[in-house]
């Protein structure tokens, strides 16, 4: 892979590319040829280091037998254009990005083919969200539980029903940040669902049992909207405002 990526940089460092030929190059094509190993791998950390050096060369050196000195350090080069750098993908973070994403297909697609086989071998008596990598596990796992580690850090619920959501324990006062209810939790509380906070018979809040139980945070509680429908709680990624992952929010948490 790192030798088809040189191969490719050397061809087009021949045809004497502007400035902006060369980032269209970098953040297009050359970065991008290993995106399909590293959606299944986590990449060792030699491999990204030499994929990073073909880059920074492409970069730098106006002819492939000309070495040249680079000037600005590639963890400067990879921060965003918002902060007045150029945004070359950065291989490690992409690359836990797109780990990411196979973990949120698991989290969320419990029922499809992989997710059963994997839950059936890694995880069956465990939550995918709290499974720990078993000594000797193959690299495969080891890497989507390194995409998983990159979406608890910022997962949070959308409620549906209640009937799925820890009311102290999980985060579920915000769509936009982790937020979880301040204790301490009170001891006939301290095991309830969000559900214990509907009205009977109902997916709507009980005004009376939020301002007893979480006076502080009543006017938040009652301003979420729940699904009257009585659809279930979901998880969802809190850095899109559709809740949605995706590569690119992923690796722009990755980045941070």
């Amino acid at each position: 892979m790192v030798e088809k990526i040189r191969r490719k940089a050397i061809g087009w460092s021949t045809k004497m590319l502007s400035p902006a030929g060369k980032l269209v190059m970098l953040k297009s094509v050359l970065s991008a040829m290993p995106s399909h190993t590293m959606s299944c791998f986590k990449l060792p950390m030699s491999v990204v280091k030499r994929i990073q050096s073909v880059l920074t060369q492409f970069w730098w050196d106006s002819k492939p037998e000309e070495m040249r000195m680079a000037w600005i350090s590639w963890d400067t080069l990879t921060k965003t254009k918002g902060d007045g750098r150029l945004g070359i993908r950065d291989i490690e973070c992409f690359n836990d990005a797109m780990l990411g994403k196979l973990s949120w297909r698991l989290l969320t697609k419990p029922q499809s083919l992989l997710a059963r086989i994997l839950n059936g071998k890694y995880y069956a008596d465990n939550s995918f969200l709290e499974v720990q990598a078993a000594s000797g596990c193959p690299h495969g796992w080891r890497g989507i539980l390194l995409g998983r580690d990159l979406l608890v850090e910022h997962l949070g619920w959308a409620i549906g029903d209640g009937a799925t959501v820890r009311l102290w324990d999980d985060a579920w006062l915000s769509t936009e940040r982790i937020q979880r209810p301040m204790g301490p939790a009170t001891l006939e509380s301290k095991d309830n669902l969000v559900a214990s906070l509907f009205l009977e018979g109902s997916n709507e809040w009980d005004a009376g049992k939020v301002s007893r139980l979480l006076p502080e945070m009543e006017t938040v509680i009652l301003s979420i909207k729940t699904s009257r429908q009585g659809g279930p709680d979901r998880r969802i990624w809190l850095r899109s405002p559709s809740g949605e992952y995706s590569a690119k929010t992923g690796y722009v948490a990755a980045l941070e």
